[in-house]
């Protein structure tokens, strides 16, 4: 994994060089996605802690309950990182596929 995050660090600063000379910007989340599968398996990536997360963070949205007690100032802000992280994960998988149903 050391040699993964070794390619992901390239990749981060690449895109970094790329966003700075073009007109075109990527986020860091498109370019690790669109590079993966060339140098390890996505696998790797997929965990039980971040599952459980994704679990919890779909839970509470369906439920509208708050995933710990107490109010928005009371939840870790270590949660409403991770929920941010996935909210524009989510949205950025749904425009792929609007995109290719309205292209496809």
């Amino acid at each position: 994994m050391d040699d993964v995050w070794y390619v992901i660090g390239l990749l981060k600063q690449e895109l970094k060089e790329h966003n700075e000379i073009s007109e075109r910007k990527f986020e860091l989340h498109q370019t690790i996605k669109s590079h993966l599968p060339f140098f390890a398996c996505p696998n790797h990536f997929i965990s039980k802690e971040y599952q459980r997360d994704i679990q919890r963070y779909t839970y509470c949205k369906k439920m509208k309950v708050p995933p710990y007690e107490g109010s928005y100032g009371n939840q870790p802000k270590k949660w409403i990182d991770k929920c941010n992280v996935i909210e524009k994960m989510l949205n950025y998988i749904q425009s792929e596929q609007y995109n290719k149903k309205k292209n496809g």
